[in-house]
């Protein structure tokens, strides 16, 4: 049959099927007209000619078998029958869809939160390296100085070499602040990542040079956001720093960048090496190789070159240098561990939903036997009978990732939110779940899942049909399609199952809870409540020295104080949580005790409204003098039982910047401890007057009158930006917030495992009511005889309970002795608490048992309402 009347009759049914019955009507005319010629009557003729052309029916049947899709309509009725057949079962259909939906929306969800990491790196080319100096501590530092890349760029092994270089300022659209930095990169950069702009075009040789680089590509995000998406943004100006730019282009949404490079705003670099300071700007350098040379040849190059750093500069460079291709260099800084953690427990949630779903199919297939077996009794295959079953799990699946579409994008991002794990702001790639943007990724995966979910959820029924025998399935209405004791035993698994995967998601799930309730109960040294961290990064213009420093600090001290909404600011070192500790002194205490210290100084009266707690002594009353304050932990080191105040504290080695003849500190007050870092024990400290080291001073604490919000943020960078337009704010962070910010990884952990192992243990409570529901339906009639002889409601609830609590014990041991052996894998996220913590044993053990015994007694109370009278007239 010609391939054409094939899509014919697929494609465009109505036509064949009419096609088809004007050829039999015309020869069935033609051969009538013939047989009139031979002297018949018309009615004879058309009698004659439908005796010689046979069934019109049955040749119908026969082309409609040589167009070769028969099957589709078998398929067809299948899906219409399957659909009827579960607009029937309304409250069956509900439960499945729903379950599916909650396990395969989240997968769908944590796919889309670690796709980039694990799976979707972006294609970086793998003829570009990264240019990286070893350090002493063995790590690769790609940011390296100005004379460093200069040498290296000529290096025989070096093809051609693109730099980039992250700058501060503040940047303003149409007078407003919106930004305050940008990165500035060489015009070949973004052609050798193969990165084109998707509207405009890009920088252009020789743009980076000074005074031809007032040019800029911006993000989507920037086009968007701070100019409404103006299709005629090109030619628009954009201030950087003192320097009014042209925007020539705009990136694709979500650009993917290497380390390092990624940003919102992108110039062409062009800059002057600063005298004063000749390690800064640090660059990113990236190379492509001559043919001919290896990475570790070209590396080994570029360690033999001579280089000539300025006067008075340490030479970092020990002859030390690696190159890294752009894919390896990117996964250095991927948490790769913490996305493998979430995609295992979705993984159980996913295998939960499955689990619960074939167990419910099993309970419909019973409800079915009767139905079944005289299908079977006349003549239906039993691959037709499993086809019908494949077609109601498909389509049940296939509601379920609809659903699951929704669950993705409204209720598991709703649950995150509610937990405290809202992390995945305007700026997060690690989140981006509103409504519609489901990329054709996630509905592969979607789509993949329900497909795989219905062959699942439909190979235990399917296998019972198989291996059901038609004889023994026409007695007593085809009991045999319906519960067996190995039916039993393999619904039982089921249950068993679930339990156990419950048990091992909930254990996860406490130890994330312990670890961040650890997290909470750290004291870190000062009172965060109603005020605020802002960082400030100075223009070069402000003078180095102490003086003029100091008095331009308490200017802009002045300046924040007028803010409404602030009672008092203060400024010095940054002690609130910075994220680093490192030693600057070598001190003496009592007896000869050396300990490895650091100072921090700060303005007048910091000590107060910054929220430290002073908790022996005074404040500091002096300025540049030897008064200093210590930490609680520097004074148990330095003077072990006995009273700090009044004692001094002496350099080893001299005081860097304060003289060879500085006899010491004088103590006058100890502070609490203060917090340099969220995990690991707090930092030795001393804290001294503002005089010491004002070019350093970069953090401003503001206590406010009242909370902190945007509005207030806005005023605030407005106010500064007004004052001086080079003074650059690079954040501004509640304190009471500032503690979740650098646990950012452990909270969305935390939050995503709570959600996961919650409806876990929502879906293994509905497995557990399905089982004992049909459990009790089928033994109706024996509870009836039991009750007849004499058994009370308590013997039956006891009857039901027990061999529900039973499944779930046994599920809990299996879950126990999994969660042992699995739990290992979140130990690098815990703290101040064991992968075997036997807190939270104890507590999973309760809450499943608990959930179980609430699970039973749905269908316990069910037991006892049993009507006996009707049960035996029925017997």
């Amino acid at each position: 049959m010609k391939l054409s009347s094939r899509f014919r009759a697929l494609f465009r049914r109505a036509a064949a099927e009419a096609e088809l019955r004007r050829e039999i009507d015309l020869h069935l005319e033609l051969e009538a007209r013939r047989h009139e010629h031979a002297g018949l009557s018309p009615t004879e003729a058309r009698a004659a000619a439908l005796r010689e052309f046979g069934g019109v029916e049955q040749a119908r049947e026969a082309c409609r078998d040589a167009w070769g899709v028969r099957w589709l309509d078998g398929l067809r009725h299948d899906f219409r029958q399957a659909a009827r057949g579960l607009l029937r079962a309304r409250g069956f259909s509900t439960v499945i869809v729903l379950t599916l939906a909650l396990g395969i929306g989240a997968a769908a969800a944590i796919f889309s939160i670690s796709k980039w990491t694990l799976f979707l790196q972006p294609d970086y080319p793998d003829d570009v390296y990264m240019v990286c100096s070893v350090t002493q501590s063995g790590a690769s530092n790609p940011l390296l100085n100005d004379y460093m890349t200069r040498g290296y760029e000529t290096a025989r092994a070096v093809e051609e070499v693109a730099k980039s270089a992250r700058m501060s300022g503040n940047v303003a659209v149409d007078g407003q602040p919106i930004a305050t930095g940008w990165t500035e990169l060489t015009s070949n950069l973004l052609p050798m990542l193969g990165i084109a702009p998707a509207l405009g075009r890009g920088f252009l040789p020789g743009e980076d040079r000074e005074g031809a680089n007032f040019v800029v590509i911006i993000s989507d995000e920037i086009w968007h956001h701070d100019f409404s998406a103006d299709p005629n943004v090109l030619g628009r100006n954009i201030t950087l720093g003192s320097d009014t730019c042209t925007v020539v282009g705009v990136l694709e949404p979500d650009q993917q960048f290497p380390p390092y490079l990624g940003d919102e705003i992108f110039r062409p670099l062009a800059y002057h090496v600063d005298p004063l300071r000749p390690w800064l700007p640090q660059l990113c350098m990236m190379v492509k190789l001559r043919s001919g040379y290896s990475p570790v040849q070209a590396a080994a190059t570029l360690s033999g070159i001579k280089l000539d750093p300025p006067t008075d500069t340490f030479d970092d460079n020990k002859s030390s240098v690696v190159l890294v291709p752009l894919p390896i260099f990117a996964s250095l800084f991927s948490r790769n561990d913490v996305f493998w953690v979430l995609l295992a427990a979705v993984g159980l949630l996913y295998a939960i939903a499955c689990l619960n779903a074939s167990n419910l199919m099993l309970v419909r297939m019973f409800g079915q036997r009767r139905e079944l077996s005289i299908r079977l009794a006349l003549g239906a295959g039993r691959w037709r009978v499993v086809r019908l079953l494949a077609a109601e799990s498909l389509i049940l699946t296939f509601l379920g990732a609809a659903g699951g579409v929704l669950v993705a994008n409204w209720l598991y991002p709703v649950l995150l939110r509610v937990l405290g794990s809202g992390l995945f702001g305007r700026a997060s790639a690690w989140w981006n779940l509103a409504w519609g943007q489901l990329d054709w990724r996630e509905l592969v995966i979607l789509g993949v899942l329900a497909l795989a979910t219905s062959l699942v959820i439909a190979l235990v029924p399917a296998i019972r049909v198989l291996r059901s025998q038609l004889s023994v399935s026409l007695k007593d209405g085809g009991a045999a399609l319906g519960e067996s004791r190995a039916l039993s035993f393999l619904r039982s698994s089921l249950v068993v199952l679930q339990a156990a995967f419950a048990v091992v998601l909930l254990a996860g799930a406490m130890l994330m809870i312990r670890t961040s309730e650890n997290y909470q109960r750290i004291d870190l040294g000062y009172d965060g409540t109603n005020r605020l961290k802002l960082g400030l990064e100075f223009p070069p213009t402000y003078s180095e020295q102490w003086e003029a420093r100091l008095v331009k600090l308490h200017e802009i001290q002045s300046e924040l104080e007028r803010v409404p909404g602030v009672q008092s600011a203060g400024f010095g070192d940054d002690v609130m949580l910075p994220g680093y500790f490192a030693h600057t002194h070598t001190v003496q205490g009592a007896n000869g005790i050396t300990v490895k210290t650091m100072i921090r100084c700060f303005s007048r009266g910091f000590e107060g409204f910054s929220g430290m707690r002073l908790i022996r002594g005074r404040p500091l009353h002096l300025v540049r003098g030897n008064e200093i304050l210590v930490s609680e932990s520097l004074a148990r080191a330095c003077w072990p039982g006995q009273d700090p105040i009044g004692q001094v504290l002496h350099p080893v080695g001299g005081a860097p910047g304060f003289g060879p003849d500085w006899p010491g500190w004088l103590v006058v007050g100890v502070v609490a401890d203060m917090r340099l870092q969220v995990r690991g024990a707090p930092g030795m400290l001393f804290y001294s007057d503002e005089g010491w080291a004002p070019h350093n001073y970069k953090t401003f604490i503001l206590k406010l009158t009242g909370s902190y919000d945007l509005a207030l943020g806005g005023l605030i960078r407005r106010t500064l930006y007004a004052f001086d337009p080079q003074l650059v704010v690079t954040y501004l962070l509640p304190l009471d917030e500032l503690r979740d910010s650098r646990l950012r990884v452990e909270r969305m952990t935390d939050g995503v495992l709570r959600v996961l192992a919650g409806t876990a243990l929502l879906l293994t409570v509905v497995g557990l009511i399905s089982v004992l529901a049909y459990t009790v339906n089928a033994r109706l009639s024996e509870f009836g005889v039991r009750v007849a002889l004499g058994a009370t409601s308590a013997d039956l609830v006891r009857l039901v309970l027990g061999r529900g609590m039973l499944l779930a014990t046994i599920g809990l041991i299996l879950g126990l002795l999994a969660a042992f052996g699995l739990t290992r894998f979140v130990r690098a996220l815990l703290y101040q608490t064991s992968a075997q913590d036997p807190v939270v044993l104890v507590s999973v053990c309760g809450l499943l048992l608990l959930a179980s015994a609430i699970a039973c007694a749905i269908p316990s109370h069910r037991a006892t309402k049993v009507d006996v009278t009707k049960l035996l007239r029925t017997e």
